[in-house]
């Protein structure tokens, strides 16, 4: 697909200390830039402000899915502490009850053995000390022996659980801040990108968003490197009907056409890539997460030949745009920034891989 060539308008809609000012502001601003990327010098031609806004875009795409897999994240290790957690009190009660057995035995027995290191046992706050006290015991009974093996086990379970617990709580306390900084930082892209976007007349916006983010930029890479081929390239298909599942995630995808792309966002109103594909699949009764890169791994691969309707289609290299195959060589899928849910051709940027959920 050839880049939109931007008319003169641009130019004198979008100035060159505009545009500088808005995208060289990036590096100022963000605090997620992609490490060891070049500061991208002022535009001087309209030419130039276009591809780097493109390249924008893409930035924010990719930071997007990170922030994705992020949340992602963060509901797993916050599940992990609260299990955790469970686990060490459990524990502390199984610590509780077994220091009742051992005092049961110690009333029942103390006129016939003296046990002063049961005493300083149940006087122990700490479980380790506890524990400890326990080991050194070597003139009990068989039967007293096993109760305080019992005990000396579950006071190490309810320390390891404690610690356990600490750990994936710090984890998760963590990944809240990091993902906050990350929320921040993506609502300030937003707003680059819409600034950026305002600049352009009616009809440059809509040349500009004609382009799929990224896609100029890959293709000519590709064309430099090696000539179209194999799966780079979607074949002419042969669309099978679409199974009952797959036609109810179509027919959601399809309901959502001209929904504003919003980062982060699934539903109802608005969308980002793969919540958009979340969205519609889940409309059949299937869970996916919300991420382009863990949907990639969540079905059964495909190849592009053997592409049907309600299958998944991956973009990026790492993987950070996912589509909806609808049959006929077009997706649906939310493009990016100030776009809206729409249909494109399946080959509109080089595949990477495709899933069907």
């Amino acid at each position: 697909m050839a880049v939109p060539r931007p008319t003169s308008r641009l130019f004198r809609s979008l100035s060159v200390a505009g545009a500088a000012a808005l995208i060289v502001g990036l590096s100022a601003s963000g605090g997620a830039a992609v490490p060891g990327a070049p500061t991208p010098s002022a535009p001087t031609t309209s030419a130039q402000a276009m591809a780097q806004l493109r390249a924008f875009n893409e930035q924010f795409e990719k930071v997007t899915e990170q922030y994705n897999d992020a949340r992602i994240e963060l509901a797993k290790r916050t599940a992990q502490s609260k299990t955790a957690t469970a686990r060490a009190t459990a524990a502390a009660k199984q610590v509780t009850a077994f220091r009742g057995r051992i005092k049961q035995l110690v009333t029942s027995e103390s006129r016939s053995d003296p046990f002063g290191t049961f005493g300083a046992m149940l006087s122990s706050d700490s479980p380790g000390d506890f524990a400890a006290q326990a080991s050194i015991i070597d003139v009990v009974s068989s039967r007293r022996a096993a109760v305080l093996t019992e005990a000396s086990r579950a006071s190490q379970a309810a320390t390891k659980a404690a610690n356990d617990a600490r750990t994936a709580k710090a984890k998760a306390e963590k990944l809240i801040k990091d993902l906050a900084a990350k929320r921040g930082d993506l609502q300030q892209r937003a707003q680059q990108s819409k600034a950026m976007l305002d600049r352009l007349s009616a009809s440059e916006r809509q040349a500009f968003l004609a382009t799929p983010t990224h896609a100029a930029e890959e293709r000519g890479s590709r064309d430099e490197t090696r000539e179209p081929a194999g799966e780079q390239q979607a074949p002419p298909m042969s669309d099978v009907p679409a199974s009952g599942r797959a036609s109810a995630a179509i027919a959601a995808a399809r309901s959502k056409l001209g929904s504003p792309y919003v980062w982060a966002a699934a539903g109802p109103s608005t969308f980002d890539c793969s919540g958009l594909t979340m969205y519609a699949w889940a409309a059949a009764g299937v869970s996916l997460p919300h991420s382009s890169r863990m949907q990639a791994t969540s079905g059964s691969s495909v190849s592009v030949g053997s592409l049907q309707p309600g299958d998944l289609v991956f973009y990026g290299s790492p993987i950070h745009h996912v589509a909806l195959y609808v049959g006929g060589g077009q997706v649906i899928h939310a493009p990016q920034s100030g776009d809206v849910v729409k249909y494109a051709p399946v080959a509109m940027m080089p595949i990477t891989a495709a899933s069907r959920p």
